[in-house]
């Protein structure tokens, strides 16, 4: 699972990265593989419940928590590595009324600002590949702060073993992307840290999001207006962001024959 290239052959950091895309979120609140369906399918899959602490760990721009606190009425807590996100989860956690039901944070997942067995959920989108560092270690901190027999939620992006070696050159060197997950080798990473996996189902040949669709068409008008600017000075500012941006064109072009995403559910092993 590991990619043998280190953090300085990349043109970006995680945080500049998120930070960047963050501006897209304001039109685009789904930025995971699978998108909205997805989402819909990992909390079915958890069965949140009214009662129920959630955790949001790299919770973005609070599409997902605010979603949760709305169909449940749970109380979800959100964490993020990019200030950007969490302004804008922020926003959006005022402009539906959820600020009793969502409370978000810039927090590193290291180091997480719980006190122990606190959630009775854990929701991860998208967050283990992008995460730079030892995941184990974030694992078992995350593990902390979960009760015993509490599910945790995840959706993560999933490449096809077989793909060519330049794919995985590609992955080395894209901000986001730290190791890379079969769905064998997902499994396997929660299995041996102390979850029981309940469910796993993976997804191939993704196409990309319709935009239209996930934006409305006064909401790609907006986007065009107020965001797409500021995307483009940044891009045409520094070219670091272009190299990132072209990496990330590349890996999508692939996206459909080699890569997917796995909905995985599991259980904190009780302990004794």
């Amino acid at each position: 699972m590991t990619i043998t290239k280190t953090e300085k052959n990349k043109p970006l950091g995680t945080r500049e990265w998120y930070d960047f895309i963050g501006v897209l979120s304001s039109g685009l609140p789904s930025l995971h593989m699978g998108s909205k369906k997805a989402t819909q399918e990992l909390m079915d899959s958890c069965e949140i419940k009214v009662t129920h602490r959630v955790l949001d760990l790299g919770c973005g721009s609070g599409y997902t928590a605010c979603l949760i606190a709305e169909k449940t009425a749970a109380q979800v807590f959100g964490i993020d590595l990019s200030p950007v996100m969490i302004e804008k989860a922020d926003e959006r956690i005022k402009k539906h009324g959820l600020t009793e039901h969502v409370k978000v944070r810039v927090a590193d997942a290291f180091q997480l600002p719980f006190e122990d067995d606190f959630f009775d959920i854990a929701i991860l989108e998208s967050v283990l590949i992008p995460l730079a560092g030892d995941k184990q270690k974030a694992l078992l901190e995350l593990k902390r702060v979960l009760k015993s027999g509490a599910v945790i939620g995840v959706n993560e992006s999933t490449i096809d073993p077989e793909a060519p070696p330049e794919m995985f050159e590609l992955m080395a060197e894209h901000p986001a992307t730290y190791g890379y997950f079969t769905p064998v080798s997902l499994r396997a990473f929660f299995t041996e840290n102390g979850f029981e996996v309940k469910e796993l189902i993976s997804h191939r040949n993704i196409e990309a999001p319709n935009i239209l669709e996930e934006m409305g068409a006064w909401g790609l008008v907006k986007f065009l207006i107020m965001v797409y600017p500021k995307i483009l000075v940044k891009l045409l500012k520094d070219g670091r962001f272009r190299r990132a941006s072209k990496i990330d064109d590349q890996l999508t072009k692939q996206n459909k024959q080699y890569l997917g995403y796995t909905i995985v559910v599991c259980v904190n092993a009780l302990t004794s």
